[in-house]
């Protein structure tokens, strides 16, 4: 197999020899692991009426034991109101979670895992984990740690920027 994104940075190296392209040669790396990783993941979550998405949702959930106000997770993720509000109507008819009123705020509500949500979810991680770990198999264990750490470093000051 060829890496794609070395035949495309070569490209532009021939084109303009002058600019820096490291950061095309990392992100889009990054960019084609993550939607190779998108690929198999949905093709995981698919069968169970779920998308890479709303792990994201039920997971936390799961760790937490319940009891999170929509908006504990809109912080954590990247998206609208308007979008996690659709994963959780769906989740909800999918029977994966429900929402309970909120002792403390008589408008609001309280998010917590179904029994059908609390048994799959450890699971699906689990797989979920398998298929990161497998596309990491290219490099040794040590590698792995490192590029992790790395990329932390990378995250964290672009999300302190």
């Amino acid at each position: 197999m060829v890496d794609q994104v070395a035949h495309v940075v070569a490209q532009w190296a021939a084109r303009r020899p002058d600019w820096d392209l490291t950061g095309m040669a990392v992100f889009g790396r990054v960019y084609r692991l993550a939607r190779l990783a998108e690929l198999r993941r949905n093709a995981l979550l698919e069968p169970y009426g779920l998308q890479v998405g709303d792990i994201d949702v039920l997971a936390p959930l799961w760790r937490e034991g319940g009891g999170l106000r929509p908006l504990d997770l809109r912080r954590t993720q990247l998206v609208g109101s308007g979008t996690l509000t659709a994963r959780l109507d769906r989740m909800e008819r999918a029977g994966y979670l429900e929402r309970r009123p909120d002792p403390e705020d008589r408008r609001g509500r309280l998010l917590y895992l179904t029994a059908a949500g609390e048994e799959l979810l450890p699971r699906l991680v689990e797989q979920l984990l398998q298929i990161e770990n497998d596309l990491l198999a290219a490099l040794p264990a040590g590698a792995r740690e490192r590029l992790a750490r790395d990329l932390g470093r990378i995250l964290e000051a672009a999300e302190g920027s």
